[in-house]
């Protein structure tokens, strides 16, 4: 989202919420739609737009950037239950002896998290049915809800924390390699 985009949803707010934003000094001015920007980069104003419309509609007072970036994360993403996941995996299970790599592709992010890689498919897709269904089901039932909110966590992180952590990351993994 750009600089008039971000001000085109600060009026929005503003115009609703004839409060927001009242006596405040140009510079405070600026840093707000500052922040807007950063917080929004590269999200689509069009999503953002709806996001802050359909919050209005319900919310008496005025939505913080968390309101809003997790309206967004509702919108474009189903919430699907513990058991609805677990279905999809016990079907990628079942067809993945041979298909893991294709299953796995087809899996929601959550599933992918508890199942972390393809060939983790394919050892499940050779395990006694029993096993499946009773362990493997239990610590997946037992995981997915805090695995749901990392994925979703990890999807609303502003670009500029994701290019961060990943620079971490990498440095971190190239120290462990020269240790």
């Amino acid at each position: 989202m750009n600089r008039e985009e971000a001000i085109k949803i600060l009026t929005i707010l503003k115009a609703n919420y004839q409060n927001l934003y009242k006596n405040i000094s140009k510079k405070e001015a600026e840093d707000i739609i500052k922040l807007y920007q950063t917080m929004f980069e590269g999200c689509d104003y069009k999503l953002v737009n709806l996001a802050v419309v359909e919050l209005i509609n319900t919310f008496q007072y005025p939505p913080t950037i968390a309101d809003i970036k997790n309206k967004m994360y509702d919108l474009c993403n189903e919430d699907e239950s513990p058991t609805e996941l677990w279905n999809k995996l016990l079907k990628a299970i079942r067809n993945g002896t041979y298909g893991y790599l294709t299953e796995f592709e087809k899996l929601p992010d959550e599933v992918k998290e508890f199942v972390r890689e393809p060939r983790q498919l394919q050892e499940l897709a050779q395990m006694p049915s029993e096993t499946i269904n009773s362990v493997v089901k239990g610590q997946f039932l037992k995981q997915i809800e805090n695995i749901k909110q990392r994925t979703k966590e990890k999807n609303m992180m502003c670009p500029e924390t994701k290019r961060l952590l990943g620079q971490f990351l990498q440095g971190r993994m190239i120290e462990e390699v020269i240790e």
